[in-house]
């Protein structure tokens, strides 16, 4: 897609939205946050990012653990969780609402333990979004594409399915799969395409070499936007 296109195809999105260009932000904040799991057994947790750069990957000591970057004016993301029995609900999400920022810093990074079965949703709105979850325990993972890039680590070792659900917005997703877990997805692209590397193509799905039918297996269900999304096994 060339720049114009990728412009074009902005506009609508951005209208959609509501948004408002803004040009006084302020300084850039910065701050920390912890969150402990407690005694939980399984964890639904939902990250919502208007705009700006957002990485997240394992290997934290806590069940979160996270950093932000972000204009004065718009505040601090919002991080809440609660515990429910051996339920554990996270949410992380942007302040803003009707807003984009042309020249303030807006950056997360988060860092989720290994410690429990995760159902996670992901809401991308416009930037770059790096997200390894090779270390994570998932279950299931949804993630909305909104505006930019989105490079997606699922290269994991899993033993029980893992559902994965992918809905493509504006911009290139590039999602690396397992070589050694059985892998099949459903794939169709909208105004762009749907490039497979590693993957074959079988009764109308694409499966890697791992894949057998009625064993565990990350079943990815992909729709692209406009733009391209990029299957490549490790």
């Amino acid at each position: 897609m060339t720049r114009r296109d990728f412009a074009l195809a902005t506009l609508p999105f951005l209208a959609g939205t509501g948004c408002v260009i803004e040009t006084e932000e302020g300084p850039t904040l910065t701050s920390t946050k912890e969150v402990e799991a407690g005694k939980i057994e399984a964890l639904q947790a939902e990250i919502r990012i208007g705009v700006g750069e957002l990485r997240i990957s394992g290997g934290a000591s806590k069940l979160l653990e996270a950093s932000f970057r972000y204009p004065e004016k718009m505040g601090a993301p919002e991080v809440r969780y609660d515990a429910a029995g051996f339920r554990g609900r996270l949410t992380v999400e942007s302040r803003e609402s009707k807003h984009t920022m042309r020249n303030g810093k807006h950056e997360w990074s988060l860092k989720l333990g290994p410690t429990v079965p995760t159902d996670l949703k992901l809401n991308l709105g416009v930037g770059e979004s790096h997200v390894d979850l090779s270390h994570i325990p998932l279950h299931s993972l949804e993630i909305h594409i909104g505006v930019g890039e989105l490079e997606l680590n699922l290269a994991g070792k899993y033993e029980k399915d893992v559902s994965v659900t992918v809905r493509g917005g504006v911009g290139e997703a590039t999602i690396r799969l397992p070589k050694d877990f059985g892998v099949v997805a459903d794939a169709k692209g909208g105004i762009g395409s749907i490039d497979v590397k590693g993957l074959e193509q079988r009764n109308g799905r694409y499966v890697n070499d791992a894949y057998q039918e009625g064993k565990p297996a990350l079943r990815l269900d992909v729709r692209g936007g406009v733009g391209s999304i990029n299957l490549i096994v490790d």
